[in-house]
């Protein structure tokens, strides 16, 4: 056996907690190996063996080689449970296809520039080769040339089995597959005798078809969950967590260091189109301002999380081509409505009033984003911004602490305001707010964590006033509130609670009456503008760079690049 094997699979054994710390570091002892591979072991995080990739650090490699400057490690390699992390996102959503994709479509940027997207009411097949439904059923007819990585069959027993962990582990996504009541157990997935798979859903609905269309309800494969299951952790959530699963999608993972590099390699067995680029090299840089120098030298293909402050700068620079175009991004101030001070509703109404709004978008953004003034964004249907009264006016935020019992800020208790440490962007605003915080009579002070940090503070409600944003990746307002305004929701982070908000999204989610669902979304809205548990920031437009020799790119709701559908052309 190979080295690489033997560290991989007494990674497994750690993971999977067959073996402890000191039996691991008796493994990687026995091998001539320690300290470097103990560490990024024990961080949960090395999911493949070191890369046999030379040199791949001083730049652009050969043609059919795409290299990215990402911002952020790996927080989870579970599809079920990733949240935050567009490192994680990015990695699974290219190596794990889904039963059904969107229909890609011709568009333009408003200064005029052609682009691709996708048309989120046209649902086509991906994995399946048939999709069709039958009252509240969906069935799925599968491709009998499907295979994970490893040669394993993607077959209706497969997605039953990927489906049902999602369910009983009470995966993140089991909210998307269940909202609105659609779907409440196993019992609804069923591998059906002819080879087809059916999802049962209570009633008939647009909604769950286009939740089903993401990375999160990716299906792993069952002999994989069978082999690192353990009877404490029957769903293999430890496993997954620190390891990627055997994919089926254009690409497979080559290696992960952390805080260095994630590797992937073109997948020789996939079923659908073979990629144009064999390698892919996410180069993991969290200073903003280094990714855009590797990209302005040409050391990178593309760049994530570009400071908006660079947007001039990069738009003008020769050898790189700029795509901005409005985004249903969401920037918010949120706010723990179950610690005090923000327990009192016209605290988080003073915070709102001292928002500086124009300031913000002008200096953060560079005007490349619009104003945001409702939970349901501009872009969204039925998005209603008629009962927002939150201007920049500090002396109505003044009169409002005051009613509070904070006259002039006296008596408040300490105050943190909290930032992810590789978004400058929040932590310009961050600045900005906490200026004008002051002069109202409430001071802050601000906390900058890395992003893991920050993530798993923020997911359990432990943060007072943090900076963050919100994308969703169904269009549609009943999705955005069901993630953001229901009561006990898992990234509902201010715990905001609302018995005629929660009775509105339980009534409407799934509802086929057009007229109704509009009413009592923009009822809704009123109610959390008025609450006030977020402040609306703003709306930034997405905007991403490449070099001028990449082609392809197209924009899903997700804001992640499918880099196989990518290419280089010819100089």
């Amino acid at each position: 056996m190979s080295v690489n094997p033997e560290i991989k699979q007494l990674q497994a054994d750690y993971a999977a907690r067959r073996i402890d710390r000191r039996q691991l570091f008796k493994g990687l002892a026995a091998l001539g190996i320690g300290g470097m591979w103990l560490a990024a072991i024990e961080k949960g995080a090395l999911a493949a063996p070191q890369s046999t990739t030379p040199g791949f650090q001083s730049g652009k490699q050969e043609a059919d080689t795409l290299v990215i400057a990402v911002a952020e490690n790996i927080d989870t390699w579970d599809p079920g449970f990733t949240v935050g992390s567009k490192s994680s996102q990015t990695t699974i959503q290219n190596t794990f296809d889904q039963l059904t994709q969107y229909t890609v479509v011709d568009a333009s940027a408003p200064d005029g520039t052609a682009y691709k997207t996708v048309d989120t009411t046209k649902i086509i097949p991906m994995i399946a080769s048939d999709v069709k439904t039958d009252g509240a059923d969906m069935i799925f007819t599968l491709g009998n040339d499907v295979t994970y990585h490893n040669g394993d069959p993607v077959d209706n027993a497969a997605m039953k089995k990927g489906y049902d962990r999602i369910m009983e582990s009470g995966a993140i996504s089991s909210a998307l597959l269940g909202m609105g009541g659609a779907i409440t157990g196993a019992d609804a997935f069923v591998a059906n005798e002819d080879g087809t798979f059916t999802i049962k859903m209570s009633v008939p609905n647009t909604l769950i078809p286009q939740n089903n269309v993401m990375h999160n309800t990716a299906a792993l494969d069952p002999k994989q969950i069978e082999e690192v299951a353990t009877d404490a952790d029957p769903w293999g959530l430890e496993y997954f967590k620190a390891n990627l699963g055997v994919g089926n999608g254009p690409y497979a993972l080559d290696s992960y260091k952390p805080d260095d590099s994630i590797v992937l390699v073109a997948n020789d067995t996939y079923y659908g189109e073979a990629p144009f680029f064999k390698k892919v090299i996410m180069k993991i840089v969290s200073d903003g301002t280094q990714r855009v120098q590797l990209l302005k030298n040409g050391d990178v293909d593309t760049a994530t999380k570009i400071p908006f402050s660079e947007y001039e700068g990069m738009a003008s620079t020769e050898g790189i081509k700029t795509l901005s175009i409005p985004s249903n991004l969401t920037v918010m101030v949120e706010m723990n409505t179950t610690l005090a001070p923000f327990d009192q509703k016209e605290v988080r109404q003073a915070v709102a009033f001292a928002t500086p709004y124009s300031d913000i978008i002008e200096q953060v953004y560079l005007g490349q984003a619009g104003e945001s003034k409702s939970l349901i964004p501009s872009g969204m249907p039925t998005h209603d911004p008629s009962t927002n009264k939150y201007v920049y006016d500090l002396e109505k935020a003044k009169e409002l602490l005051a009613t509070a019992g904070y006259p002039d800020g006296d008596g408040l208790p300490d105050i943190t305001l909290t930032v992810a440490a590789d978004d400058q962007q929040k932590e310009r605003i961050a600045i900005i707010l906490q200026d004008s915080l002051k002069q109202m009579g409430m001071k802050v002070e601000i906390q900058k964590l890395a992003y893991a940090q920050f993530n798993e503070l923020e997911q359990g409600s432990k943060l007072q006033i943090w900076t963050d944003e919100w994308l969703s990746w169904v269009n549609d307002p009943y999705y955005q509130m069901s993630w953001l305004a229901l009561t006990g929701s898992p990234s509902n982070y201010p715990g905001f609670s609302n018995e005629r908000v929660d009775e509105i999204i339980n009534q409407y989610t799934l509802s086929d009456d057009a007229a109704g669902r509009e009413a009592a979304s923009k009822e809704a809205q009123a109610i959390i503008i008025e609450e006030c548990p977020y402040v609306f920031v703003a709306q930034p437009n997405w905007i991403i760079y490449f070099g001028d020799d990449i082609d392809g790119y197209v924009y899903y709701n997700d804001e992640l690049p499918r880099y196989g559908l990518m290419s280089r052309t010819s100089s």
